[in-house]
C-alpha cells in the first residue's frame, strides 16, 4: 500500500524534533574551543570512565548470574511455592535504584538501623555502605529481575526434546546447560545483559546517593557548578557514545543469534532435588527475596511509622505526589496520541522510511536520560530561552525517551489488523480515515493503552530529566525522594517512596508477567 503523505510529513517532523537535541549536543561537542586532550586531563575523565565501565561489568555479570540461576531453579526444578517466589523476585522491578539506595543507606549507615537492631550485641558503629560496593549491591539487586524475566520466559518455552536426547547420550548436570540450554538462549542472555548494562550506564540516583563517582554523577555535579560549562557537554556525549556502543553490540553481534523458541514445544518435566539441594535452594531464594524486596519495603515502613509517631510533618510530600500524577498522566496521554501515526506507518506501510524511523526510535530509547535532559536544557537556554524550565520542555524530554514503550505496545495489536480487513473496508467505499477509526483503532487501542500505562510508570520514576528541566517550584515524588534522602530526611523520603511503590506495584507486575506461564 502507498504511504499517505500526511503520515510521511507528520513522522518526518516528529523524528527531526526528536533528533534535534542529539544533533545539538554533538555540534556543541565538536565546536569546543579548547584542546580535547587537555580537557580530558583536567576533568579526570579516565578515572570516571574506569569507574563507570567497572560498575557496568560487575553489575552485568552478577545480575546475569542471579537471573539465570533463579530461572533455572524455578522453571526446571520442583521448588516449593515456586509461583509465589517468582512473584516476589519480580516485584523488585517496581523499586527504582534511588529508592533501593535510600533504604540501604538508611539500614547500613555507620549508625543506621542495623546498628540499632543489633546494639544488644555490643555493636556501636559499622563502616557503612557506599561507593563502588554499595552501588554494585543496589544495582544488582534491582536489575537482576530483568534477566529473570527475559531468560525465564525463553527457558519456559524452550522445547525440551533436545535436552532429553542429550540426556540419553550421557550429558547431564551443568554440562547439559552449558552445552545445550544456554547456547539456544544466547539471544535472551545477551539482550537481558545489555539491558542491565544500559540501566547501569545511565543510572544517576543510586550512584549519587552512594557517593560513587561515575560519568552521570559528574554531569550533574558540573551542571550545578556551571550550567554552561563544557564538561557537561563532554560527559554527556561520552556517555551517549558508551550507550550507543552497547546498543549496537546488542543488535549487531553475531553472538546474539540463537535458536528460535518453539511454539509447539514439549514442556520439560521439572526435576526433583534431594533434601540438601532443596534446602540450599530455598535459602538462596529466600536471601534474594529478603535483600531485594523485604528489606527495602520494611525500612520504608519503619521510617513512615516512626515519623508519624514522632509527629513529623508529611504534608509537603503530597505536592510531589500530585505533581507526579499530573505530569505522568499528561505525558502518557500525549504519548498514546503521538504514537498512533507512528505505529500505523511502521507496521501497515512498511518501507525504507518506516525502517529508518524504527531505528531512530530504538536509538533514542537506549540513550541515557540525563544526556537527553542536558541536550534539551541547552537548547532551551541557547535557542528557545522562553521555554527554559517549562512544562512543555519537560514533557518533550519524557516523550523522547519513553515513546517507544507505547509503540511497542501498539506493535503487537496492529499485527492483528489484517490487510483483508482494510481492503474490505475500502471496497465498501470507506475512506482511509474512516477505515482507521472503524477498523484499525478498535483493534489496537488496548495495546496502546498498555504502552501508555508503562509510560505513566516510567515518567513517575524518572529522576535526572526531572531534576534538570522541572519548572521552579514544581516537584515530583522522584525529586522529593532524592532531595530528602540527600538531606538525611528519611521519614519524608520514605513516605514518598512508599506511595510511589504502591502506585507502581500492581500494574508493573501485570505488565512484566503477562507473557509468563
Amino acid at each position: 500500500m502507498k504511504t499517505p503523505k500526511v503520515l510521511i510529513v507528520f513522522n518526518t517532523f516528529l523524528m527531526v524534533g526528536f533528533l534535534l537535541p542529539l544533533v545539538y549536543l554533538f555540534w556543541r561537542f565538536f565546536s569546543f574551543s579548547g584542546n580535547i586532550l587537555s580537557l580530558v586531563e583536567n576533568w579526570d575523565v579516565l578515572t570516571l570512565l574506569i569507574n563507570t565501565i567497572s560498575l557496568f561489568f560487575t553489575v552485568v555479570i552478577s545480575s546475569v548470574f542471579l537471573g539465570i540461576s533463579v530461572a533455572v531453579l524455578i522453571f526446571r526444578y520442583r521448588v516449593p511455592f515456586s509461583r509465589i517466589i517468582l512473584t516476589m523476585l519480580i516485584l523488585p522491578l517496581v523499586i527504582p535504584s534511588y529508592i533501593g539506595a535510600l533504604t540501604y543507606i538508611s539500614m547500613f549507615s555507620p549508625k543506621g538501623l542495623y546498628v540499632q537492631i543489633f546494639s544488644f550485641l555490643g555493636i556501636q558503629e559499622i563502616n557503612g555502605i557506599g561507593g563502588f560496593f554499595g552501588s554494585w549491591v543496589v544495582l544488582t539487586l534491582f536489575t537482576f529481575p530483568y534477566v529473570l524475566l527475559i531468560f525465564g520466559n525463553g527457558l519456559s518455552k524452550l522445547d525440551s526434546s533436545i535436552e532429553e536426547a542429550a540426556r540419553s547420550l550421557g550429558v547431564s548436570g551443568l554440562s547439559l546447560y552449558f552445552k545445550i540450554v544456554f547456547p539456544r538462549l544466547k539471544k535472551q542472555i545477551i539482550y537481558s545483559a545489555l539491558l542491565v548494562g544500559l540501566y547501569v550506564i545511565s543510572d544517576f540516583g543510586a550512584v549519587s546517593l552512594m557517593r560513587f563517582r561515575t560519568i552521570t554523577k559528574a554531569i550533574y555535579t558540573y551542571y550545578e557548578f556551571n550550567i554552561n560549562g563544557d564538561p557537561v557537554i563532554f560527559y554527556s556525549v561520552l556517555i551517549i557514545f558508551l550507550s550507543l556502543i552497547i546498543s549496537l553490540v546488542q543488535r549487531g553481534s553475531t553472538f546474539s543469534s540463537s535458536s528460535k523458541i518453539s511454539e509447539n514445544f514439549r514442556t520439560p518435566v521439572k526435576k526433583e532435588m534431594n533434601y540438601l539441594l532443596k534446602f540450599l535452594s530455598i535459602i538462596f531464594l529466600g536471601l534474594l527475596i529478603l535483600f531485594s524486596l523485604i528489606l527495602p519495603v520494611s525500612v520504608l515502613i519503619y521510617w513512615i511509622t516512626r515519623g508519624i509517631s514522632l509527629g513529623n510533618g508529611l504534608s509537603l510530600v503530597f505536592d510531589g505526589v500530585l505533581g507526579s500524577i499530573a505530569i505522568s498522566g499528561i505525558t502518557s496521554m500525549l504519548a498514546i496520541v503521538i504514537s498512533i501515526p507512528i505505529v500505523v506507518m511502521l507496521y501497515q506501510y512498511k518501507n525504507n522510511f518506516s525502517y529508518l524511523i524504527e531505528r531512530i526510535l530504538l536509538t533514542m530509547y537506549g540513550l541515557p536520560h540525563i544526556a537527553v535532559g542536558v541536550s534539551i536544557l541547552f537548547i532551551s537556554i541557547k535557542v528557545f530561552p522562553s521555554t527554559y524550565q517549562s512544562f512543555p520542555i519537560l514533557v518533550l524530554s519524557y516523550l523522547i525517551v519513553f515513546l517507544p514503550q507505547v509503540i511497542a505496545g501498539g506493535q503487537g495489536s496492529i499485527e492483528q489488523v489484517k490487510v483483508s480487513y482494510i481492503d474490505a473496508s475500502m471496497g465498501l467505499g470507506k475512506r482511509k480515515v474512516e477505515t482507521f477509526f472503524k477498523v484499525t483503532l478498535p483493534i489496537i487501542y488496548k495495546g496502546l493503552f498498555a504502552g501508555g500505562a508503562l509510560v505513566f510508570l516510567s515518567t513517575m520514576k524518572e529522576l535526572p530529566q526531572t531534576l534538570l528541566l522541572r519548572p521552579t517550584g514544581f516537584s515530583t515524588m522522584a525529586v522529593d525522594i532524592w532531595s530528602y534522602a540527600s538531606e538525611g530526611l528519611f521519614t519524608q523520603a520514605a513516605f514518598s517512596a512508599f506511595i510511589m511503590l504502591a502506585i507502581s506495584a500492581f500494574p508493573t507486575y501485570i505488565l512484566s508477567t503477562r507473557n509468563l506461564t
